[in-house]
C-alpha cells in the first residue's frame, strides 16, 4: 500500500516541536498528534489529550498513521516517552511520503515534555 514517492528532490527535514508547541497546534487543529508508545505506557502515564494512538512496533504502523492523518500532505506530529521513538516514527513517515512531519522533543516524560509542562492527558 505504501511506496516511496518517486521524486529526486530532497525531502524537507523533520521539524521539531516542544510539547507546548505541539499542544497549541493540536488545539488549533493544525496537526494530528500520534502517540507511538506502547499500550502499557499509555496506561501508566495517560495519552496526551487529543492524540491518536499507533504503536511504532505494530507491523501496520504506517497504515495507522495514514488512517489518522488522512493524507500525505496533512501535518502530523509524533510523540513518545522522550523523543527517540517519535524521531524514528517521523523518519518512517517522511520515507513513505508524508510532507509535513514533526517530532515532539522531550516526549511525554522528558524534562521539557508533556507531563513536565503539565499539559492534559487522558486515560481512556
Amino acid at each position: 500500500m505504501f511506496s516511496l514517492k518517486a521524486e529526486t528532490r530532497a525531502a524537507p527535514p523533520v521539524q521539531r516541536l516542544s510539547a507546548r508547541e505541539a499542544y497549541d497546534k493540536l488545539r488549533a487543529g493544525e496537526i494530528t498528534l500520534i502517540d507511538v508508545r506502547t499500550p502499557e505506557e499509555w496506561r501508566q502515564t495517560g495519552v496526551p489529550e487529543g492524540a491518536k494512538r499507533a504503536t511504532l512496533q505494530d507491523k501496520d504502523f504506517l497504515k495507522q498513521v495514514m488512517a489518522h492523518a488522512g493524507a500525505f500532505e496533512a501535518p502530523v506530529a509524533f510523540i513518545c516517552r522522550s523523543g527517540q521513538r517519535s524521531g524514528q516514527a517521523a523518519a518512517q513517515a517522511r520515507a513513505v511520503g508524508f510532507t509535513q512531519v514533526y517530532n515532539v522533543v522531550g516526549g511525554v516524560e522528558g524534562p521539557d515534555g508533556w507531563l513536565a509542562e503539565r499539559l492534559p492527558v487522558t486515560f481512556a
